[in-house]
């Protein structure tokens, strides 16, 4: 969601790198009802195409690209770190694991089209779905499990970040990425905040550490 990667475009911006924050397919529809109807069309594979699509879009017109992802972006940006398509990945609360049920439920249950509401109870502003989709959550889990299997695969240099006090993407996925990523992965952690980091007490330094990584690779 550009809601959630604006602050580290803007961060990006700043320091002299040129930074877009796209919307993922079936995002971003102000009616409800057009909003679960996109979701319902939402998959894995249309995720990764659309991400592939502007990143060759970037190659167009720079030599280096990199890619920062949160949560499912996360996921998203080291499925394509590791197909070899940019030159540095960052990614916070990267969705290599789910919490719960969530990690093994959807491939039995999110077959079928539904929607679920969900009460969000974070004390900042932080515009998000009052609902979960179950398409999208498929789409979710097969990033997930997509992501973790490719860890190996990756060459360019990482960097990971995470809160131990994220009750969505539990904090053992950093330790996943360093251990199964061939090269360095650089982490830092913000424990101050939840999951939403880039817009939580945390968000400024967040922002802030992304950009001052992709400056050190690409400035």
């Amino acid at each position: 969601m550009t809601y959630e990667v604006m602050p580290v475009a803007r961060a990006c911006a700043e320091v002299g790198l040129t930074a877009i924050a796209p919307l993922l397919p079936g995002h971003g529809y102000r009616e409800l009802s057009v909003q679960k109807q996109q979701f319902g069309q939402v998959s894995a594979v249309g995720y990764l195409s659309a991400v592939r699509t502007e990143i060759a879009r970037a190659r167009e017109s720079y030599d280096l690209v990199g890619l920062y992802g949160h949560s499912m972006g996360g996921a998203i940006a080291l499925i394509l770190a590791a197909e070899g398509l940019v030159d540095a990945c960052s990614v916070s609360a990267p969705a290599l694991k789910l919490p719960g049920l969530a990690e093994w439920l959807p491939p039995f249950v999110c077959w079928i089209g539904f929607t679920r509401p969900v009460n969000c109870c974070d004390p900042f502003y932080f515009p998000s779905y009052q609902f979960h989709h179950s398409y999208a959550v498929r789409a979710l889990w097969k990033l997930s499990h997509q992501a973790r299997k490719q860890l190996s695969k990756i060459s360019c240099p990482v960097l990971g970040i995470h809160t131990h006090h994220d009750q969505t993407v539990p904090p053992v996925v950093l330790e996943m990425m360093q251990r199964e990523i061939p090269g360095k992965v650089e982490t830092a952690w913000f424990d101050p905040s939840s999951h939403a980091m880039t817009c939580d007490i945390s968000g400024a330094d967040v922002s802030a550490r992304v950009a001052e990584f992709f400056q050190q690779q690409f400035l």
